[in-house]
């Protein structure tokens, strides 16, 4: 047991709660009222940094061994309002003061903070100034990595993105080309895809002559566009040779295109890779993966970029009770080296299940689908 840890355990349920508002928000963010103390204390420690706590613990003022005794004064108690009326509320804050209240002003104020809470939302939002001059501004969310792999993208270097399943690296992929102005076009990489898949190929046309049909990868290499290798460590070793000499080259040969053999990279090309390990082939976690030679892994050298779950995203778009459980148990995961994840897709998807109507309960039972009693026993507390 952590010493933090015995630090809370010995402070009233209170207390811990306190803590919990101050750190998200004014919020405690889950059932606490069936919640035993060393549970939200454990729930705490999951959610937040130690180094985040202490400092609250230093803003929210520690309850007195003392019995307060002096009388306090009676306030009027307000009755309850729903959050979501704010008519009911100004009718209720007239009726308590015996004054009039102007409707206008009031929600003027509530407008005005609303927007200050806004504009220190944990969402980051980017906007970019293209070569030409035109302005792109990212709708929604950005990750923190976006202006690192813009810039790569931007010099012409082979980005590598390495991060676990489910943390956003296609859709920071294409939220690059968005910003680029560019095309996007993506390939899902698998043992059994033959280097036709970027090719291209050859059909029966018109009199049974044989037409060449271009590929996206052949497209954006030529005329310029932003293109995706997903999952390029579970890519068939003989398609990664192809992808080794179209990057390393500048150009490739394609015999089947006749009269136009030479298909040479144009300087709007932006190649992308995503991948969920480092190149060191499967593990217990990620099957089917390819060990990736030494020359693949030179094409991205300079370009590989590490991700995480993006937690600034997750607590914007996911449900507090939800995130609240699911970080937890993402903790437990890394804490007892399970080969299992609780991914940002995850979160959101039980998120939508919540505003259709599911429990929490319900959640749990359908990510613990397919889990060993023994796994699940190892992340729950």
């Amino acid at each position: 047991m952590t010493e933090l840890r015995s630090t809370l355990i010995g402070m009233p349920k209170a207390y811990i709660l306190d803590l919990f508002k101050h750190l998200n928000g004014g919020a405690v963010g889950f059932d606490h009222e069936r919640s035993k103390k060393t549970e939200c204390v454990d729930r705490l420690l999951s959610i937040f940094p130690e180094d985040a706590i202490k400092t609250a613990m230093q803003s929210v003022p520690a309850p007195s061994a003392v019995t307060d005794v002096t009388p306090k004064a009676v306030t009027p108690t307000a009755p309850a309002v729903s959050s979501g009326d704010p008519t009911q509320a100004l009718i209720v804050l007239r009726d308590l003061l015996g004054v009039k209240v102007d409707t206008e002003s009031v929600r003027s104020m509530v407008l005005d903070e609303v927007k200050k809470a806004l504009d220190q939302s944990p969402v980051v939002k980017v906007e970019v100034t293209r070569p030409d001059g035109s302005a792109w501004k990212a709708e929604g969310h950005t990750r923190p990595e976006f202006q690192d792999v813009l810039t790569r993208a931007t010099c012409g270097l082979n980005i590598l993105l390495i991060g676990p399943a489910g943390c956003g690296k296609t859709h920071l992929a294409h939220q690059v080309a968005e910003a680029m102005g560019r095309p996007f076009a993506s390939v899902s990489c698998t043992a059994g895809m033959s280097e036709s898949a970027l090719m291209g190929w050859l059909i029966p046309g018109e009199g049974g002559a044989f037409e060449y049909v271009s590929s996206d990868f052949v497209r954006m290499y030529e005329e310029g566009g932003v293109f995706l290798f997903d999952e390029v460590d579970a890519a068939d070793p003989n398609t990664l040779l192809f992808i080794n000499q179209a990057l390393a080259n500048g150009s490739f040969f394609l015999p089947q295109r006749k009269g136009k053999t030479l298909v040479k990279r144009h300087a709007d090309f932006v190649c992308i890779a995503a991948a969920n390990t480092f190149g060191t082939g499967a593990n217990m976690t990620y099957a089917g993966r390819e060990r990736l030679d030494e020359s693949t892994l030179d094409r991205f050298r300079a370009g590989q970029i590490l991700l995480d779950y993006d937690q600034k995203l997750e607590r914007s778009v996911v449900d507090a009770e939800v995130l609240a459980w699911g970080w937890s148990i993402r903790k437990r995961i890394a804490d007892v080296k399970l080969n299992r994840v609780m991914s940002t897709r995850f979160l959101i998807d039980a998120t939508k299940l919540v505003k259709a109507g599911r429990s929490l309960d319900d959640i749990k039972k359908i990510y613990f689908i397919g889990w060993k009693a023994d796994e699940r026993s190892k992340v729950e507390v």
